[in-house]
């Protein structure tokens, strides 16, 4: 496990480190992915052992996920959930991913789009 902390996120430093870290999982909220995907050293580095990327916590628009997966290769695997239900909503590995969908119900979950009158 690889965790980066720092008092202000720092988006050269972020693409350095999965460039030259080893890391091979990364998960990120959508908001740094947006600013990453503005860096022009995203286009310039390579990222040979990044093999998942996810993000959770708010929608990410389909334009940031574009650039993310022409720079390194990677789809973002987008979902929903909150510290306190874990992923109740993801895009999985084996389905394919809709640009701007935030995935299917995770097993255990019941999930469903209730209009204002109960439907």
């Amino acid at each position: 496990m690889f965790v980066h902390n720092t008092p202000r996120f720092e988006t050269k430093v972020t693409l350095h480190l999965l460039s030259t870290a080893g890391i091979t999982s990364f998960c990120a909220p959508p908001t740094a992915y947006r600013v990453l995907v503005q860096e022009d050293e995203l286009q310039k580095k390579t990222y040979p052992t990044l093999r998942h990327c996810t993000s959770a916590g708010e929608p990410l628009n389909p334009e940031a996920i574009a650039i993310w997966k022409k720079a390194t290769g990677l789809s973002i695997y987008d979902g929903y959930g909150q510290t306190e239900t874990v992923n109740i909503v993801a895009n999985y590995p084996c389905l394919p991913i809709k640009p701007g969908s935030m995935g299917k119900p995770t097993p255990g979950f019941d999930v469903a789009v209730i209009d204002d009158e109960g439907n």
